[in-house]
């Protein structure tokens, strides 16, 4: 990075995120162990409890000012973002890979980009394929402090990404380890959702008195 392009960033506005974890996927704990398959299944979607509760959430979003939608590029993300906003480009998704959960199981593992778009055929219109790999998901890693350490290399490009872009209000759906490691708060219940400021210096601060959208603290 440039001077100039550091001094530009700790110039430019903070951004206000609303960062919203997927619903309950097919690889998330659960009381009966019929959860276990799903770990080893690779970029497991979402249950059908997982739809029910990207769509519980899905009126309250609608009603928030989101001036872009960013996506990490996995099924269950996808289709909680989908759920949620709808299929259309209003506000405008983008795919972003830098996103992707840190990879220490087959279910962390992404769809390759041919396949993805066959599979979610209306993510032609939401924009970043373009910048993506055929895969583009982190290498797999039985050591978890590796797949932290790549986390959090992606979670400051992240960041800078974000800061760079003209948008102020903007919706992350996204994963319960990437937004912990990026907040350093608790973890997310599946499609709640956390208010917080990207200030212009890459800190996170989570914006306490700004009330959570509808839904997004009602119990499991």
């Amino acid at each position: 990075m440039t001077a100039a392009n550091s001094n530009a960033e700790m110039t430019a506005p903070g951004k206000l995120l609303c960062l919203i974890r997927h619903g309950q996927g097919k690889h998330n704990p659960r009381p009966s162990l019929g959860f276990l398959p799903g770990v080893l299944r690779c970029d497991a979607p979402l249950t059908h409890k997982g739809r029910k509760q990207a769509r519980a959430i899905s009126e309250g979003m609608s009603t928030l000012p989101f001036e872009l939608v960013v996506v990490s590029p996995l099924s269950r993300t996808i289709e909680t973002a989908t759920e949620v906003f709808g299929s259309g480009n209003e506000p405008p998704r983008v795919l972003c890979a830098l996103m992707c959960e840190r990879c220490i199981a087959p279910a962390d593992q992404g769809t390759a980009l041919s396949e993805l778009r066959s599979k979610h055929p209306h993510i032609e219109a939401w924009s970043g394929m373009a910048h993506m790999a055929e895969r583009f998901w982190p290498k797999r890693s039985s050591r978890l402090s590796s797949a932290e350490h790549d986390m959090q290399e992606r979670i400051e490009l992240f960041k800078h990404w974000l800061l760079a872009r003209p948008e102020a209000c903007i919706a992350l759906v996204g994963h319960s380890a990437f937004f912990r490691s990026m907040t350093q708060q608790p973890k997310l219940g599946n499609c709640k959702a956390l208010w917080c400021e990207l200030q212009s210096d890459g800190t996170v601060r989570v914006c306490s008195p700004l009330p959570p959208p509808p839904g997004a603290t009602t119990p499991d």
